[in-house]
């Protein structure tokens, strides 16, 4: 016969505006990632209608110029939003599983 052993889990359960910042959060993260594509593609289409280097070289500065940028903002909406969604978390519930 097998002796079944209790044990107990810990989950902190979110509220209604944990919720939100934890959805917004994700929702930030999958918008930044859409938007690096975009700019890649951006810069892909333009430096390949350039006949010159000096656009393709433009083109390049440019792209990266707002990769830079894109990614400070990238960084500082993480850190912001990140701080919402963990002050948000909830209170800590014990759960019992057999």
């Amino acid at each position: 016969m097998v002796k079944l052993k209790k044990t107990t889990v810990t989950k902190h359960q979110r509220g209604f505006f944990g919720r939100v910042w934890q959805v917004g959060f994700w929702l930030f993260q999958l918008a930044m990632v859409g938007l690096v594509v975009a700019n890649f593609q951006a810069v892909d289409q333009v430096s390949s209608e350039c006949a010159e280097t000096a656009c393709q070289a433009g083109a390049a500065i440019g792209g990266g110029v707002m990769a830079v940028g894109g990614f400070f903002v990238w960084i500082l909406g993480t850190v912001i939003l990140a701080i919402l969604m963990f002050a948000t978390r909830g209170k800590l519930v014990t759960f019992e599983v057999s």
